[in-house]
C-alpha cells in the first residue's frame, strides 16, 4: 500500500491507537491473520483461545473428527451466524456436534471463581484501516478506521473524523452509505462514529437515524491536556472491561414483533446502554462494593436524577441485573440477597414489565408480582428479583423483620419516581375532613406508601440499600437521600433528541369569573378552620366546572387542535386534555363528544379517570362503562388506536405516560413546580417525525410553567438540607410562651389517657378547651396557635428519625398531636359544601394572552370570549 500522507484525522485515528496498544495492552492485527475474510474472523485467534481454556473439549471432538475438528468448529459458527447475533454466540456459547465451547469468558462475578485465568486469556485486537470489499476492480478497497476484534471475533467498528475538516455526522453518513451486506456491518453489536468532540452510537449501522448520541454530558472534556476531548471513548468505552461487561450484561436482544391491528411489525434489534446508563450502573455497583468491603454491611442510599427520556425504566433493570450479580469481595457470597423494583402505581408499570422481560438472561431470576399471591411465594423462594408496587412495601418490610429465614437478609430496593414530598401525620389528618371538599377526585385514605419508605430510609437498616429514581427531585427528597449521586439533565435529554422540548412556547389564556354566594354563616361558624388553600381551590373547581365555561373552552381547543396539532407526526398526532377535577372532566367528555358528533368528525375522544360517585347526581360512574371499554382492555391500550385522538383526563396520566404520538395538551387545571414538569412532560417522548409540540394553558399560568421547567432542567435545584436539631425545642418553646398550656398540662393528660376511659380524656379536653377560647378571644389567633401545634406535630415525625429529643417534647407532641385538632370545631364537608353549593358564577370569560416562549411573552392574535 502507498505511504498515507499525514492529515489531522491520521493524526487524531494514531493517536487512539497508540493508546489503545500503551494502555489497554491490545494487540495491532494484521489484515492478512484475518483469513476468512467473508465473515471477517481471525480463525487462528479464536482456535488458540479454544485450545487454552477449552482443552478437553477440542480433544473430545478432534477424537471423532481428528483434523477435521477445526473446521467443524468454523463450519458450526459459520451456520450459526446465519441467524444469529455475534454478541448472543459470545453470551452463550457454541455447540459443535454436541459440545459446548464458551467464545470467550466473561469477568468471573466471583473472586473465587475457578474462571479467574480463563477469563485471563480473553484476547482483544484491533485492526486499524480495516479493508473489506472491492470498490470498483483496480480501484482501492473500502474501509473501516478500527475493528476491534475479541478472540478473533470483530465485535466493535469505528470512523473517526477530524473537525479540522470533518464531523461525527460525516462519519455517521460513511457508515449508512456503505455495502451492508458485508459482515462487518452485521456481525460487530456496537458501531462508533466519533469526531474530535463527539461520539454517536448505534448497533445497527444501516441508517443515520440508527445514530444516538453518546457522548459524557453537553460537552465532552478530557481533565489532560494531552488528550483530545473525547478521551473518554477510547479510555472507557473501548477499554477490555466495559467491552466484555456488554457482551455480560450491558446488550439486550428485543425480539421482532408480528403486525397486529394497528400496530406495525418491527424487526428484531439490539439495545446498547447510553453512556449515562452505564456510568449510573457502574458507580453504585463499585460504591456500593466499597462500602460493604469497609463496613460490612450495605446499608445505603442513592439518588438518581435522571430525566424523562433517560431510558429511567432500563436503567432500573440494569441495575437490577447488576445487584444481582454482586459478590462480597474475596468470596463466593453473594452481597445483595433480593433486589426489589418497586413502581409508584397501584397496578405494575406497564414499561417496568415490558422492559425487565428483555432481559431473557434473567427469566430464572425475575419474579413480576401481577397477582396478590404472586409475591409472598417469590418471598417465600427468595427469587433474586422481585417486581412489586410501592403499596406493598409495608407487607415486604413486616415479613423481612418478622420471619427468622428473611431477617438476615440484605436487601435492594429500586424506587421508581420518588417525587412527593412526605407531609408527615398531622397534616394529612388536618386534611382528612376535607377530601372531597378539596377535589372530586379524592381515593379512599389510606397510608402513603412514599411516606413509609421514607421513614424507613430515615431509620437506616444496615441491610437495607435504596436507590430512588426521579426526574424532579423534591426539596424532602434530597433532604433524605443527600445530593444526587448521578444526574442527567434533562437539557442533555433534549440536546441529544431522546426527548422533544415540549416548553419552548406556550399559548396562553387567561379564565376570569366572578363568583357569589347567597349563604351567610351565622355568627358562631365563623370561626371554623379549614386547611389553607382548600377553600381558593374549591371556588376554583366552581368556575372551572361551569358548563357555559367548558363550552366555550371546549370549542377553543377542538379548533387548535384541528388546526395545528392534528397536522403533525404525518397527521397522526393525539393531545391530552388536563382537567381540574373528575366532575369537570366528565362535563367536558360529553361536551367534546357531543361537539364530534355534530361536526362528524372521524377521531374520538376517552376520558381517563378513577372511578367515583358524583357528588351532585349520587350516581357510580366507572370507567370502562363511560368509554364503552371491553373486558380486561385498558384505556391506555384503546387510545392507541388510530381513531382516538382526544383523551380528557382527571388526576390520571399526568406522570409516567408513555405515548410518544401524544404531541398537544390542554391545561384546563393549574400546574405548578414539579408537578408541572411532569404534566408537560407527557408531551416529550420521541417519535418518527415528531419535532414541534402544542401547549395551551387556560389558567393564566404559563410563566410559571416555563420557570419550573428552567428551574429542573440543569438538574436539581435543591441543595442537601440538613434537618435543624432545634426546630422542635423551638416550636415547644413558642408554644409554651403563649400561656395557653403548660407541660403539666401535657404530662397530665398522657398520663389520663393511658390510665384512663374515652369518657374522663374527653372530660379533660373539654376543660383545655374552655381555658383556649378565654385566652385567645380571636378567631384568628385560635386558628394559628392551632397550627403552630400542627407544625410542631408534624416536624417532630420528620426529625425524631433523626435525634433524640427529651420526654417533656415528646409527651407534649403526644398531647398536641391528641388535643390539637380538638380545640377549634373543624369545618367539615358539609360545612364546606353547603356554602359551595349556594356559590355560583355569575359573570365569566377566557381571554387570549399570547403565546409565551422561554423569552418572554409573544402577543400574536388578541381575542376574548365571554360567557
Amino acid at each position: 500500500m502507498p505511504k498515507r500522507k499525514k492529515t489531522p484525522e491520521l493524526t487524531f485515528q494514531q493517536h487512539i491507537a497508540d493508546y489503545l496498544v500503551r494502555e489497554h495492552k491490545y494487540g495491532v492485527l494484521e489484515q492478512t491473520e484475518i483469513t476468512d475474510t467473508e465473515h471477517c474472523i481471525a480463525e487462528d485467534h479464536l482456535w488458540a483461545f479454544l485450545k487454552a481454556t477449552q482443552g478437553d473439549q477440542l480433544k473430545k471432538l478432534q477424537d471423532d473428527y481428528g483434523t477435521d475438528a477445526r473446521e467443524e468448529v468454523f463450519k458450526a459458527l459459520r451456520k450459526e451466524l446465519g441467524h444469529t447475533p455475534l454478541w448472543m454466540l459470545l453470551r452463550h456459547g457454541l455447540k459443535v456436534r454436541g459440545l459446548e465451547f464458551r467464545l470467550f469468558y466473561p469477568k468471573p462475578r466471583s473472586a473465587a471463581s475457578a474462571a479467574t485465568a480463563k477469563y485471563a486469556e480473553n484476547r482483544i485486537t484491533f485492526r486499524p484501516h480495516f479493508y473489506f470489499g472491492a470498490a470498483i476492480p483496480g480501484e482501492k478497497q473500502w474501509e473501516v478506521d478500527f475493528v476491534l476484534f475479541l478472540n478473533g471475533l470483530p465485535i466493535v467498528a469505528l470512523e473517526l473524523k477530524h473537525e479540522a475538516n470533518q464531523n461525527v455526522h460525516d462519519a455517521v453518513a460513511q457508515f449508512a452509505k456503505r455495502d451492508h451486506a458485508h459482515k462487518i456491518f452485521q456481525y460487530p453489536f456496537l458501531y462508533l462514529a466519533a469526531d474530535t468532540n463527539d461520539v454517536m452510537a448505534a448497533t445497527d449501522p444501516r441508517r443515520e437515524e440508527n445514530f444516538r448520541w453518546h457522548n459524557m454530558g453537553l460537552t465532552n472534556a478530557s481533565t489532560n491536556p494531552d488528550e483530545y476531548p473525547v478521551e473518554f471513548l477510547y479510555r472507557e468505552v473501548l477499554s477490555q472491561e466495559q467491552l466484555l461487561e456488554a457482551l455480560s450484561f450491558f446488550l439486550i436482544r428485543v425480539t421482532k414483533r408480528e403486525a397486529e391491528g394497528d400496530k406495525q411489525e418491527r424487526p428484531a434489534f439490539t439495545i446498547f446502554p447510553r453512556y449515562h446508563q452505564g456510568r449510573l450502573v457502574r458507580r453504585i455497583a463499585e460504591d456500593i462494593t466499597a462500602h460493604f468491603a469497609a463496613k460490612g454491611d450495605i446499608g445505603k442510599k442513592y439518588l438518581a436524577d435522571h430525566s424523562a427520556g433517560s431510558g429511567k425504566t432500563l436503567s432500573i433493570c440494569w441495575l437490577a441485573d447488576r445487584l444481582h450479580s454482586l459478590y462480597k469481595p474475596g468470596t463466593s457470597g453473594k452481597l445483595v440477597d433480593i433486589t426489589f423494583i418497586l413502581t409508584d402505581r397501584k397496578s405494575l408499570d406497564t414499561n417496568i414489565r415490558e422492559d425487565i422481560e428483555k432481559f431473557a438472561h434473567l427469566k430464572d431470576v425475575v419474579g413480576i408480582a401481577k397477582k396478590s399471591e404472586d409475591l409472598p411465594r417469590f418471598l417465600k423462594d427468595r427469587k433474586p428479583i422481585i417486581v412489586t408496587t410501592q403499596q406493598k412495601f409495608a407487607w415486604v418490610l413486616e415479613e423481612l423483620k418478622n420471619v427468622p429465614a428473611l431477617k438476615s437478609l440484605r436487601v435492594a430496593f429500586l424506587i421508581d419516581e420518588a417525587h412527593r414530598s412526605q407531609e408527615g401525620q398531622m397534616g394529612a389528618a388536618i386534611r382528612l375532613p376535607f377530601r372531597k371538599a378539596d377535589e372530586a377526585d379524592a381515593e379512599a385514605e389510606e397510608q402513603d406508601p412514599e411516606e413509609l419508605i421514607a421513614k424507613v430510609i430515615r431509620e437506616h437498616d444496615v441491610n437495607q440499600l435504596f436507590v430512588a429514581f426521579t426526574a424532579t427531585p423534591a426539596p424532602a427528597t434530597v433532604s433524605l437521600f443527600g445530593e444526587p449521586f448521578d444526574t442527567y439533565t434533562e437539557a442533555e435529554a433534549i440536546a441529544e433528541g431522546y426527548i422533544v422540548d415540549v416548553a419552548a412556547s406556550i399559548i396562553s389564556y387567561k379564565t376570569l369569573y366572578n363568583l357569589h354566594c347567597h349563604f351567610v354563616p351565622p355568627p358562631e361558624e365563623e370561626e371554623k378552620v379549614y386547611p389553607k388553600g382548600v377553600v381558593s381551590k374549591v371556588l376554583m373547581n366552581v368556575a372551572f366546572q361551569d358548563d357555559g365555561l367548558i363550552q366555550y373552552k371546549a370549542e377553543v381547543m377542538l379548533r387548535i387542535f384541528e388546526e395545528n396539532v392534528m397536522p403533525l407526526i404525518k397527521e397522526r398526532a393525539k393531545a391530552m386534555i388536563i382537567t381540574s377535577s373528575r366532575v369537570a372532566g366528565l362535563r367536558y367528555f360529553n361536551i367534546i363528544k357531543e361537539k364530534l358528533k355534530e361536526r362528524e368528525a372521524t377521531y374520538k375522544v376517552l376520558y381517563a379517570f378513577s372511578d367515583f360517585t358524583h357528588p351532585e347526581t349520587n350516581a357510580e360512574i366507572h370507567e370502562h362503562a363511560v368509554n364503552e371499554l371491553k373486558d380486561g382492555e385498558l384505556i391506555e391500550e384503546r387510545f392507541e388506536g388510530e381513531d382516538y385522538r382526544l383523551m380528557v383526563v382527571a388526576n390520571k396520566f399526568q406522570t409516567g405516560f408513555d405515548q410518544p404520538l401524544l404531541a398537544g395538551m390542554f391545561l384546563d387545571k393549574p400546574v405548578i413546580d414539579r408537578n408541572a414538569v411532569q404534566t408537560v412532560s407527557r408531551l416529550n417522548r420521541c417519535h418518527e417525525g415528531k419535532k414541534d409540540v402544542v401547549v395551551v394553558d387556560f389558567t393564566n399560568n404559563a410563566k410559571a410553567i416555563l420557570k419550573a421547567f428552567q428551574k429542573y432542567r440543569k438538574g436539581t435545584p435543591f441543595e442537601p438540607d440538613e434537618p435543624d436539631p432545634e426546630l422542635c425545642p423551638r416550636l415547644h418553646a413558642e408554644i409554651l410562651a403563649a400561656g395557653v398550656f403548660t407541660q403539666n398540662d401535657a404530662h397530665d393528660f398522657v398520663m389520663r389517657a393511658v390510665t384512663g376511659t374515652d369518657a374522663q380524656i374527653q372530660f379533660v379536653i373539654s376543660g383545655l378547651r374552655v381555658r383556649f377560647q378565654a385566652r385567645l378571644t380571636s378567631p384568628e389567633d385560635r386558628k394559628n396557635f392551632v397550627y403552630r401545634l400542627a407544625r410542631l406535630v408534624k416536624s417532630f415525625h420528620f426529625l425524631a428519625c433523626f435525634f433524640t429529643y427529651p420526654q417533656e417534647i415528646k409527651e407534649f407532641v403526644t398531647f398536641a398531636e391528641y388535643v390539637g385538632p380538638q380545640l377549634i370545631k373543624q369545618g367539615s364537608l358539609s360545612d364546606l359544601m353547603k356554602r359551595i353549593r349556594q356559590t355560583e358564577v355569575i359573570k365569566a370569560a377566557v381571554e387570549y394572552q399570547g403565546v409565551t416562549t422561554s423569552a418572554g411573552p409573544v402577543k400574536l392574535q388578541p381575542g376574548k370570549g365571554k360567557k
